[in-house]
């Protein structure tokens, strides 16, 4: 099973996310998801959150809150959330662009989970972390099958 990690990187008004024009993996291609990606074997979410926005967006977070964690049949996705002055800074370090987007007007082709997960991470009112399972038993198909 895989473990991914979601990282939400606001600004500290809560006004924008970073994002990123996705080419990669191939379900992705044109559309536009958080940065993120595979968990290194015994690295936690919070240091793979770090590590991804450093290697994708060319900024050090190290403060880094779990708001999800989605169990599925076929991996384990972590979603962290970091406000810092840093998201202001953050910009294209590899070869997928980055860019802030208002977190009230996200783009069209946004991966269609960023749609609740952003709002969620904002919410004040919500007791975090939250575990969360895939309804279906053959997994969500938010991810590449495994090999």
């Amino acid at each position: 099973m895989y473990a991914y990690v979601l990282a939400l990187l606001f600004t500290p008004d809560r006004e924008q996310v970073v994002l990123m024009d996705k080419t990669r993996p191939a379900w992705q291609r044109g559309r536009v998801n958080a940065l993120g990606g595979k968990l290194a074997p015994g690295e936690s979410a919070a240091e793979a959150a770090r590590r991804e926005v450093r290697e994708e967006a060319g900024v050090d977070v190290a403060a880094w809150d779990t708001v999800l964690v989605w169990r599925d049949v076929q991996y384990t996705m972590h979603v962290l959330r970091a406000f810092d002055d840093a998201a202001g800074s953050a910009h294209t370090a590899e070869d997928q662009r980055v860019f802030r987007a208002p977190v009230h007007a996200l783009p069209a082709n946004v991966i269609d989970n960023l749609r609740w997960l952003v709002p969620l991470a904002l919410d004040r009112d919500v007791a975090l972390p939250i575990e969360v399972r895939s309804a279906s038993p053959d997994g969500s198909g938010l991810t590449e099958p495994p090999p």
